[in-house]
């Protein structure tokens, strides 16, 4: 079952890191601390319940983070002191607390992983990580040699890859590893054939790589070679420079220097963003996602984008959730994950209709959005002869409603006696936490006050 109401939902955090599961996102605040969304089945939002969420959740019992990586069920954690911390399915030892036991509504340490530890990844049940002596160690799943010890044997704690040392990245995805030497050359274990259980050069990048994932590398150039089973990498059309960051899996995307994204491969969920299903050779732009966007993620049917402001974007699969727009509707353009970016005030104008007091004051009611205080000014106008008839500064608190008192000139409290009823425009400006302002209008109507009764004469 889908909840659409995440545990913090109401409030607004800057994201600083995002990550792709299967069917899961997760987001890095700037407090530290880790909200997820979508898929729950195995405990990997970390919320200690195990119902799907279309909206974010915080991760419980979880402070200090640095870096998260999202596997196919499980998620992972790098703390500041260096060290890992995994949740989710523990299938064939992924957590790498030296069980296989299930772990639910659990955070475990990694075995042996208290600390040196620099960048982790996620695959299919399994996880790595880079510790600063430039070594990678790995656990879970071994079936395709994906934890690059010479063995197809599962691991339920960390074992060190065979023959790997000054590696500066590290990627993890499906069945597979890569890791990114410190002179730019990429190596490779693991694959869905299993023919490669210690690491293997990628052939054909003909330069230094910058940065790596399990099937891509970008290169010095700003261009981005792709490759397959065979593991000699080839140009992607279109993108032989000006890429910044790279993302792929199934399918990929790449984000572009001028802060764009462009995607291609498998789109039948829409997780290329273009605003079709089509399948596409050649990278396409994201629909509405040509500047300001920090870093990109891939699931396996849906994609995800760090904003500049720290709002997350997402687009594709939304099955369980983890588009985290608070629907279970597949998105072919990206929409806004709830709860993260610039706080924003909103104002509302509750009033539709007011009695002025004989002493000329008109009680206009205002409520303000939860996520900012609002402050600003209230402007009265009269609608059919635009004349001004009062204005006040007000000053509400984020979840509040008040009362803001206006009263009118005494041009326009004769205006009003005479007309008994007056179509009044009310004009608000308030002040937006991240600069500039917001202006609304709505008319309502103001009363007269109603006249004493004649006393009769005797």
């Amino acid at each position: 079952m889908t909840s659409g109401a995440g545990e913090s939902a109401s409030t607004t955090v800057r994201a600083t890191a995002i990550a792709a599961g299967l069917a899961h996102s997760c987001a890095l605040t700037r407090a530290g601390r880790v909200k997820c969304w979508g898929d729950n089945g195995h405990d990997q939002l970390g919320n200690q319940t195990t119902g799907n969420r279309a909206t974010p959740v915080d991760v419980s019992g979880l402070s200090g983070v640095t870096a998260i990586a999202a596997g196919v069920r499980h998620t992972c954690a790098l703390t500041g002191a260096g060290g890992v911390k995994c949740w989710g399915a523990n299938i064939s030892g992924a957590l790498g607390d030296g069980t296989s036991n299930r772990r639910p509504r659990r955070v475990v340490d990694v075995f042996g992983l208290s600390g040196g530890v620099t960048a982790i990844a996620a695959g299919f049940d399994h996880s790595c990580a880079l510790t600063s002596t430039g070594r990678v160690k790995c656990w879970g799943s071994n079936r395709f040699g994906q934890l690059g010890d010479d063995t197809t044997n599962d691991r339920w704690s960390p074992v060190e890859v065979v023959g790997l040392s000054g590696v500066r990245a590290i990627a993890a995805g499906g069945f597979q590893s890569c890791a990114l030497t410190t002179d730019g050359g990429v190596k490779c274990w693991g694959g869905s054939t299993g023919d490669a259980p210690t690491p293997v050069d990628v052939s054909g990048l003909a330069g230094a790589a910058t940065a790596i994932t399990v099937n891509c590398a970008l290169m010095g150039t700003g261009g981005l070679k792709c490759w397959g089973r065979d593991r000699k990498a080839v140009d992607v059309p279109g993108l032989s420079s000006g890429v910044a960051a790279i993302a792929s899996g199934i399918h990929g995307c790449a984000l572009m220097t001028t802060g764009g994204v462009k995607c291609w491969g498998l789109n039948d969920h829409g997780q290329l963003g273009d605003g079709t299903t089509v399948d596409r050779s050649t990278p396409v732009e994201v629909s509405g996602l040509i500047r300001d966007v920090t870093a990109i993620v891939v699931g396996d049917f849906h994609s995800c984008a760090l904003l500049r402001t720290g709002g997350v974007k997402c687009w594709g699969l939304n099955t369980p959730g983890q588009l985290g727009d608070r629907t279970t509707r597949d998105r072919s353009t990206p929409v806004d994950v709830v709860g993260f970016g610039v706080a924003k005030a909103t104002l509302a104008i509750v009033s539709r209709s007011v009695r002025v007091t004989p002493a000329r004051v008109a009680a206009i009611k205002l409520r303000c959005g939860s996520q900012a205080d609002c402050r600003g000014t209230l402007t009265l106008t009269a609608r059919r002869v635009q004349l001004k008839l009062g204005g006040r500064a007000f000053s509400i608190a984020a979840g509040q409603t008040q009362t803001v008192e206006v009263k009118l000139t005494a041009r326009g409290f004769k205006l009003l006696v005479r007309a008994k009823r007056l179509p009044t425009q009310v004009a608000i400006s308030y002040e937006q936490p991240a600069g500039g302002t917001t202006t609304a209008t709505q008319t309502i109507t103001l009363v007269a006050p109603q006249e004493k009764p004649k006393s009769k004469r005797r």
